[in-house]
């Protein structure tokens, strides 16, 4: 739908390599949301927004086997064969029995079969995959196509670049609503306008007011007069999410609400030299974590995301000994405690081949409305 028939044939070549060094026939991908977990790999191999229900993709090992795509209904597969890398479309009202007939039709009777995550595999369709067909193996290929989408292409980071700048005028323009008298309904209503009327697919969009960031879905309570306002705007476009998280200070800002800024802003700065290849994730996030302690506050030990078509591919903390390679996206969020006081900041990096670059052009002061 977004990418290129280039992207889609590099995809395939490396996800068919892998296959072949692991033994794997085909694999059974399902997916709908790509969020925690959920779809990533779908749209990785399929280029195609889908909603509502996990449909069911066979990627097949040889290059003369099509995947084939499962769908439920006639608007799936008439938007899939438009928008989707799939040219091989079935309507099915039982995905497990059309998966068992194309095993046959594809004599794959006694195949090895890799899941895209064994965890969220029906366990009734493994144990009846089982029973139907004794020489099939389910081997767990999660991780490899996990590792596989974690590094943005060129195209990828046009994306990528594209969701950040959305974020940025929806934050810009959106808290021009936070007003008192105002309901949380009617800013983040005006955020999510300016996103998904600018292509943004899905959204993710957070509010909290108070001196502690609580965030969640808006409700109707009222903007106050004075005090911290809080949003996190969270945009996929294109397939690919990026963050900004940020407060406002409607009147004067507390005192300890300034501290707590100044704290996360330093933090940040403090590691990003270390967000960059040659270093493992955990450096950067342990000289953030040390930054804010050395300001004198306390540390929720929730520092952002490794993002990409998951919206959480990873966490970064001080324990993830993962190497920083180029074409990876940080969301980079510190969450400094003060006493009943806190405070959720940051926005999201790509890291490029000597070291990284901001993505939302926002500024970093706390704005005062």
């Amino acid at each position: 739908m977004f990418l290129s028939d280039k992207e889609k044939e590099s995809r395939f070549r490396i996800v068919r390599q892998q296959m072949a060094e692991q033994g794997i026939d085909a694999l059974i991908v399902r997916g709908s949301s790509a969020v925690r977990g959920d779809g990533a790999a779908f749209r990785f191999l399929t280029d195609f927004p889908n909603i509502n229900i996990p449909l069911v993709l066979i990627f097949f090992r040889r290059e003369d086997q099509p995947p084939i795509l499962l769908v439920e209904s006639r608007f799936q597969a008439m938007r899939a064969a438009k928008h989707s890398w799939a040219s091989d479309l079935r309507l099915s009202n039982n995905f497990f029995q059309s998966l068992t007939d194309v095993l046959q039709e594809k004599n794959l009777a006694r195949a090895t079969l890799g899941i895209d995550g064994l965890h969220n595999f029906p366990f009734l369709w493994g144990q009846r995959l089982e029973e139907m067909f004794p020489g099939v193996t389910l081997k767990e290929f999660g991780p490899t196509l996990k590792k596989l989408r974690a590094y943005r292409t060129p195209e990828e980071v046009k994306l990528v670049k594209r969701s950040a700048a959305l974020v940025d005028r929806a934050f810009i323009e959106g808290i021009k609503q936070i007003k008192p008298g105002k309901t949380e309904w009617d800013v983040m209503a005006r955020m999510d306008y300016l996103l998904k009327s600018n292509g943004v697919e899905k959204t993710f969009n957070i509010i909290s007011q108070g001196p502690k960031v609580d965030a969640y879905v808006p409700s109707s309570r009222k903007i106050h007069k004075k005090g911290m306002v809080f949003t996190e705007l969270t945009a996929n476009y294109g397939g690919y999410w990026t963050q900004l998280a940020r407060a406002v200070s409607l009147g004067k800002p507390d005192a300890k609400l300034v501290k707590l800024h100044q704290g996360a802003v330093r933090a940040i700065k403090e590691a990003l030299p270390y967000l960059k290849p040659g270093y493992k994730v955990s450096k950067s996030m342990s000289v953030m974590e040390q930054s804010v302690k050395n300001s004198g506050l306390g540390c929720t030990p929730v520092y952002g995301h490794i993002v990409g078509i998951d919206m959480v591919e990873d966490r970064p903390s001080p324990q993830n000994e993962t190497e920083i390679a180029p074409g990876m996206v940080f969301i980079v969020h510190p969450w400094p405690i003060l006493d009943d006081h806190s405070l959720l900041w940051g926005e999201t990096y790509l890291i490029t081949e000597k070291g990284n670059q901001r993505l939302n052009r926002v500024g970093d002061e706390l704005i005062r409305l």
